[in-house]
């Protein structure tokens, strides 16, 4: 007995869509590749030929023939902080306007959990990184995993000691400085600065730019304490040891708006009024900060602008790996509210 074995039915192709659409092959792969260059009308005609055709794009396929795989990896620290939000928010905006995908991943501050994205993301060949990097991070953490490959990358608001990268974030030591500065105009004399970790870079430029901002007047750090917790808890956690140590100073100023919340909520619960008795500032401006009470003086540092340099640097790195390496520090804004001037003000009205 004979068996008729069916033809192979041809796939369409990419080409197959431009002709049936009546646009370029060119135009074709932009649609695809979600490109925002594409009208919505032209979209619209392109996908419903696919429709028309059964066309199915073969992304494997289209990988295996050309150099890059049009995907980028980022590596966050983690989610709850919304300035790594926004930052996160901008970089992928960026990165979809250039018609790629972004594999996105959270450390969670943990440098084994980081390695471990690093390496899976790498096996998927990725084109390249934006990091930011968890905050116990060495040279050789990521040395090995992508200097050694030569996989492009580009370090975000987080700077490692002894690394040579692209990098870019906010000019932290600019806001300390700016803050430090803002304090003695309002008339403190004594500041503490709480929270961070020790030892992280971010930290201690900031802190150094503090430093900056009060020696104009002879002033210094009074009180410096960090904190392994992340966000408020540290905060109600660090004016603890704050107050342990004796009185109350003139101000204090937070590592983060993270730490600026907690910090607000424990000077209450112990009966001291933030604005009033004691001025705070902060770092990141975050939108909580406005609807404090009193709104809280914090150091844009700008995430959105932050993220889209990220991207932009990265794209150039992936176009010409032989440019030397750049370093891009956004200039921050001092947006002064109540928790530092109606210290100031209460203070005049005392004297």
């Amino acid at each position: 007995m004979r068996i008729d074995v069916p033809e192979r039915v041809k796939r369409p192709t990419i080409n197959d869509v431009a002709a049936e659409s009546g646009f370029s092959r060119a135009t074709v792969s932009l649609v695809i590749r979600e490109s925002p260059q594409i009208s919505k009308e032209t979209e619209a005609k392109v996908r419903a030929a696919m429709v028309r055709l059964n066309y199915v794009y073969d992304r494997r396929a289209a990988d295996m023939r050309r150099k890059y795989s049009h995907t980028l990896g980022l590596v966050a620290a983690n989610v709850r902080n919304p300035y790594f939000a926004e930052l996160t928010m901008a970089i992928e905006e960026a990165v979809r306007n250039r018609g790629y995908t972004l594999l996105l991943g959270y450390s969670r501050d943990e440098v084994a959990r980081q390695q471990q994205l690093l390496a899976t993301m790498t096996e998927r060949r990725i084109d390249g990184f934006i990091i930011l990097p968890a905050s116990e991070t060495e040279p050789d953490d990521l040395g090995r995993t992508l200097l050694a490959a030569g996989i492009p990358h580009v370090l975000v608001a987080r700077r490692i000691r002894h690394y040579s990268s692209d990098y870019v974030g906010s000019d932290n030591v600019s806001s300390g400085r700016l803050i430090g500065q803002h304090l003695v105009q309002i008339g403190a004399r004594s500041v503490a600065f709480l929270g961070g970790v020790w030892n992280s870079v971010p930290r201690e430029d900031r802190l150094k730019g503090v430093r900056k901002g009060l020696k104009s007047a002879g002033l210094d750090v009074t009180v410096d304490l960090a904190c392994a917790s992340d966000g408020p808890d540290g905060g109600l956690e660090l004016v603890e040891q704050m107050l342990a140590q004796g009185s109350c100073p003139d101000a204090i100023v937070a590592y983060n708006d993270m730490y600026a919340f907690g910090i607000l909520h424990a000077l209450r619960s112990k009966g001291i009024e933030p604005g009033r008795s004691v001025a705070v500032a902060s770092f990141d401006n975050l939108p909580g900060a406005a609807i404090q009470v009193p709104g809280l003086t914090s150091a844009d540092g700008f995430p959105a602008i932050v993220g889209a340099e990220a991207s932009r640097l990265f794209f150039e790195r992936l176009d010409n790996t032989a440019t030397p390496l750049t370093q891009v520090l956004i200039e921050p804004n001092l947006v002064v509210r109540g928790s530092t001037t109606d210290w100031s003000h209460s203070r005049l009205r005392a004297i």
